[in-house]
């Protein structure tokens, strides 16, 4: 590791240094054009991981529009209990957490295998952009999951949680890769806008070209053009039967949707590109809706069902988000919190509203996007996720990896399938679930506003 043992040639170090002043330019001995010295490293790694997110670049402060302002009262009230929580100072799980876990847990350090583990990710990216791209971009890759480490580390401070470190994996709720637009959002909704530091990095040593500021304008979620079939290809590392399971998984979309898959052997513009990583710790890996320069799924097919994890990785790709994660999902599930690593607390936060929408379909214990029963668990024979509804029947079916259910299906079908036909507002889908499609005082409003979620599509 950094700072340990003797120290390397000066010539070394200064490249690696100023490497690490690019990626935190607001950290006091990076300030001015200076770097740290060899033996500073310990003691400001440990600051960063406390800290970290002041020394990064500011985080642009994004006008995020309230989908509920000008709306009736009545649907306003409806919508709050399906509002973004993590506003919410929780100082119950804060209280059954650190007492419960940290007390046999190191809550502020990196478990080694989380930090070999965003090793791996980072060189993963890393080979994957510079063959899609011909550029090496090292330092885009490191802001990115930094981003990811501040948004994991902001929702443990609102959980009043910040006596914990978050893992320091690269990735969100498991299997889960943030674009930098992704986090913007989120750290904003975390009210982290604005946060961080103007002060210039080093310039790059070689000819890296810093990325321009991007304006953000767009949905975080990206969809892919239902109307021409998603590119994608095979990476070598790929055997034939490893293909099989991916062209298994492609083809019960096909079967279900209006999506269709084309294979090309070397894509330009966006693809998906399906790579194998051997390593037993994961299962799989993927960016959430089309992304640039295009979407590497990652996967071990070292979980038993590899087709299954193949199917709700390209789901992903696709923008679908887990159904645990639901904003309804505590009407559902009880989160066991004392039995939860405070550092995977990001596998249980539910996601945003204004990012993900329900389409008023209904919650799915059997969705093959449901992680199972025992995740995130410390006593691992002890469910962390327990069905308010038919449990015993309902355990068994959570994070079941064998084919699409009904309710992934009419999403899918609901997000590509319905042309010309589209709601307004992100919460038509929690309006659906609450019965408020005919209702006498909002059906016209409903008719005109949440066609899709209400089934409005065939009428007018």
């Amino acid at each position: 590791g950094w700072g340990r043992g003797p120290p390397p040639p000066e010539h070394i170090w200064r490249r690696r240094a100023r490497r690490f002043c690019r990626r935190f330019p607001g950290h006091p001995r990076c300030r001015g054009g200076n770097i740290p010295m060899f033996g500073e490293i310990q003691n400001i790694i440990q600051t960063v991981l406390r800290e970290g997110g002041q020394f990064l670049p500011r985080v642009p402060r994004l006008f995020i529009r309230d989908p509920l302002q000008g709306i009736n009262p009545d649907l306003v009230n409806a919508a709050r209990e399906f509002m973004f929580p993590m506003n919410l100072s929780q100082f119950s799980i804060k209280y059954q957490l650190s007492q419960n876990v940290c007390r046999n847990f190191k809550c502020m350090e990196q478990p080694p295998d989380q930090i070999a583990f965003k090793e791996t990710v980072v060189k993963k990216l890393y080979d994957f952009e510079k063959t899609v791209t011909g550029k090496d971009n090292t330092d885009n890759i490191n802001l990115r999951l930094d981003r990811t480490m501040q948004v994991k580390q902001a929702l443990l401070e609102r959980a009043n949680l910040s006596n914990v470190v978050t893992a320091d994996n690269g990735v969100f709720d498991k299997d889960v890769l943030l674009t930098e637009k992704q986090a913007h959002f989120l750290l904003n909704e975390l009210g982290k806008g604005g946060v961080g530091t103007d002060e210039p990095p080093p310039p790059p040593s070689d000819d890296r070209i810093k990325r321009a500021s991007v304006f953000f304008e767009e949905n975080p979620v990206q969809k892919w053009d239902p109307n021409t079939p998603v590119p994608y290809t095979f990476d070598d590392t790929l055997a034939e039967y490893d293909k099989n399971d991916v062209r298994s998984a492609l083809k019960e979309i096909e079967q279900k949707s209006c999506l269709r898959f084309q294979y090309v052997e070397k894509p330009t513009g966006y693809h998906i590109n399906y790579i194998k990583i051997d390593n037993p710790t994961f299962c799989g890996l993927s960016y959430i809706g089309r992304t640039e320069p295009a979407n590497p799924i990652y996967l071990s097919f070292q979980c038993g069902t590899a087709r299954g994890i193949a199917l709700h990785e390209t789901l992903h790709a696709l923008g679908l988000n887990h159904q645990h994660l639901r904003m309804d999902r505590d009407k559902h599930l009880t989160i066991d919190w004392s039995n939860i690593n405070p550092q995977h607390y990001d596998y249980f936060v539910v996601a945003d509203s204004k990012m993900f929408t329900t389409y008023g379909i209904k919650y799915d214990y059997g969705s093959i996007m449901h992680y199972n029963a025992y995740t995130g668990a410390v006593n691992i024979a002890k469910p962390t996720m327990i069905p308010k509804v038919n449990q015993e029947q309902n355990l068994g079916l959570l994070g079941q990896r064998d084919a699409m259910s009904a309710a992934d299906v009419a999403i899918l079908n609901k997000m590509y399938c319905i042309p010309n036909c589209d709601d307004t507002n992100v919460y038509c889908g929690a309006w659906a679930l609450k019965n408020l499609c005919n209702h006498p005082n909002h059906g016209g409003w409903m008719m005109k506003n949440c066609r899709k979620s209400c089934d409005f599509c065939s009428a007018g």
